[in-house]
């Protein structure tokens, strides 16, 4: 009776270990684009600030891509003004978009800093970057991505 315990025991290891190995891309994925859609005050106090940073992540890889984290910088015309960490799982289409949304929070200076910077010159633009990494819950590095643009007022 324990031999017979013992084959199913090893059966179910076994077909456990193949599944999970089948989740897993025979080649590096290609890392995802990212698009910063918007940013959107959540709360606004005196001494700490959140926004929301709407990212759009594209994913180019013929398969699923199943996110398990993803963290940034932000910067406002060279200057850090935010980071941000989302442990949020998201899977990502193969082929196609998703909008991940991640709460950021900030300082008052740092934003008070370009605001009047920006409002003493004549730039109708503001120029961002946003760098960070995103990490797979099936690939064991993290992938770095790097976003930068122009925003401008609506």
């Amino acid at each position: 009776m324990t031999t017979a315990l013992l084959r199913i025991f090893f059966v179910v290891l076994l077909s456990t270990t193949i599944a999970a190995c089948s989740s897993i891309p025979s080649t590096p994925p290609i890392a995802p684009t990212v698009e910063l859609e918007s940013v959107e005050p959540v709360k606004l106090g005196l001494r700490k600030q959140e926004l929301l940073f709407q990212l759009n992540i594209n994913n180019p890889n013929p398969y699923d891509l199943p996110l398990q984290s993803l963290s940034f910088i932000a910067e406002i015309e060279g200057s850090e003004v935010a980071q941000g960490i989302s442990n949020e799982p998201v899977t990502l289409p193969a082929n196609s978009n998703a909008m991940v949304g991640v709460v950021v929070s900030t300082r008052l200076n740092r934003i008070l800093a370009q605001v009047f910077q920006l409002a003493g010159s004549d730039t109708q633009t503001v120029n961002y970057d946003v760098n960070g990494f995103v990490k797979l819950s099936n690939w064991p590095l993290k992938i770095p991505f790097s976003v930068n643009g122009d925003l401008s007022p609506k």
